[in-house]
């Protein structure tokens, strides 16, 4: 799988979730049965991300050119994987509480 396909299999997997999250709260209850969809795509983004890493190559400046700015290597090496670690991390807290708790409140349902 492709480095591209890997980012968008995550990327949209984070899409399906949060409407699903959103749309559960905001509208039916029911919606929020995307949020595992959502979660599936994400994670097998993540696996296939760790399967074919290659620190090497995934990191190729590990230090910081002269080319690279300060907010640019901040951003391309740091926010980046942090910002996909917490929504990793919303996604297995919130789909452990979907069985445990039964669907979010909602005030429409």
């Amino acid at each position: 799988m492709t480095r591209k396909n890997i980012n968008r299999l995550i990327g949209y997997g984070i899409l399906v979730f949060v409407a699903g999250f959103a749309g559960g709260l905001a509208w039916s209850r029911y919606i929020q049965l995307l949020m595992p969809v959502g979660s599936i795509f994400t994670f097998i983004g993540v696996v296939y991300f760790f399967i074919d890493l290659d620190l090497n190559e995934e990191f190729p400046n590990a230090r910081m050119d002269d080319i690279d700015d300060m907010l640019r290597y901040f951003w391309n090496y740091i926010v980046l994987k942090f910002w996909t670690s917490i929504f990793v991390f919303w996604m297995i807290v919130m789909l452990l509480m979907l069985p445990i708790r039964g669907f979010l409140l909602t005030g429409s349902n």
